[in-house]
């Protein structure tokens, strides 16, 4: 694959291109030290994690055989004339 052409490459503001050219890195740049932060997990998330893993996998693995079948049974009881006024 050929590179792009000179043309083709995105243009650089001028006063980008201006700062970048007079940037000198050893007047403006600080030595820092990085300190790394990794927050392990308490106790109770851990145990909350767990339980919300059991859930999932009982729910996966439920044997749906164990299941009753039941028929349902609908009861209109309707009013009688008293009951109207």
């Amino acid at each position: 694959m050929a590179a792009p052409a000179l043309k083709d490459l995105p243009k650089v503001a001028e006063d980008l291109k201006s700062q970048l050219e007079t940037f000198d890195s050893s007047k403006k740049l600080n030595n820092t030290e990085t300190l790394e932060k990794n927050v392990l997990p308490t106790k109770e998330d851990v145990l909350q994690e767990r339980q919300h893993n059991d859930l999932i996998h009982s729910v996966e693995n439920f044997n749906a055989d164990k299941l009753k079948r039941i028929n349902t049974c609908e009861k209109i009881i309707l009013p009688n004339a008293q009951g109207l006024y």
